[in-house]
């Protein structure tokens, strides 16, 4: 029989707990969400473009289905490296970007979301830790509240 690996396991312990987590958020983070939709109807972003990387891509592409089928608004997978490499200037108003990063320290995703708030967008960070250089990068945070990454 094949032995699981202390990743593996690690990995597994990570899954199972994510209905705490996500009810640690939802009992935890309440009020800085609520605060943070608030200024988001407010600014009425007609466009949300979500920069990723890793395992926080996949979920920003689960994301980009809620907000699409919940929301009613387009939403783009970012290229940060637009951005980041090749300096590109696009006209972001109206479009809300969110930045999903665990670690929240991803130098990529930090450039990125100062580029696109310059660029004219509302810039919105989805960590884990706080603080964290992409929520300082960020107008608004909202901490995930998942506890500390192990695998």
């Amino acid at each position: 029989m094949e032995q699981i690996s202390s990743r593996g396991v690690s990995m597994a312990a990570e899954i199972a707990e994510q209905p705490r987590a996500l009810q640690r958020l939802l009992d935890d983070g309440r009020d800085q969400i609520r605060a943070v939709a608030a200024v988001i109807a407010e600014r009425r972003p007609r466009f949300v473009l979500i920069a990723g990387r890793g395992t926080s891509d996949h979920a920003a592409l689960y994301a980009k289905y809620l907000i699409e089928t919940r929301l009613g608004l387009p939403v783009g997978l970012a290229s940060p490296s637009t951005l980041t490499v090749y300096r590109a200037n696009p006209d972001f108003r109206d479009v809300l970007w969110l930045s999903v990063s665990q670690s929240g320290g991803s130098p990529d995703l930090v450039e990125s979301a100062l580029s696109a708030h310059k660029c004219g967008a509302l810039t919105v960070a989805l960590t884990n830790v706080v603080p964290s250089p992409l929520t300082a990068a960020s107008e608004l945070g909202i901490a995930v509240l998942a506890g500390p990454e192990t695998a």
